[in-house]
């Protein structure tokens, strides 16, 4: 299985939500060559471009539409985990074990 860094997909996340490098650089804190580097290893980790740039805009390829959608998910989900672990949200666990014929 191939694993995905979570760290990666959140720069290209954070980037396409902002609109450029510099607004996430600085909303994540860390410097636009920084997150330019995370999104290339980002792209050849996935052998597919995910931005191009227009002028001074970046646009999303289909690729990077599919990516985007998919971190969307990712995230919402990310957040939906922490609310429910930190407020105890979930139902009682129910646990069925069955006799094995030996």
């Amino acid at each position: 299985m191939e694993w995905l860094n979570y760290h990666h997909l959140l720069y290209f996340w954070t980037v396409v939500r902002a609109g450029s490098i510099h607004k996430a650089a600085a909303e994540l804190r860390i410097s636009p060559p920084a997150i330019s580097t995370q999104l290339k290893i980002l792209e050849e980790h996935l052998g597919e471009k995910l931005l191009e740039r227009s002028g001074r805009r970046l646009v999303l390829t289909e690729t990077g539409r599919t990516v985007f959608s998919y971190a969307e998910d990712i995230f919402a989900l990310g957040r939906e985990l922490v609310d429910v672990v930190k407020n105890h949200q979930w139902g009682d666990l129910c646990v069925w074990i069955s006799e094995s014929s030996t």
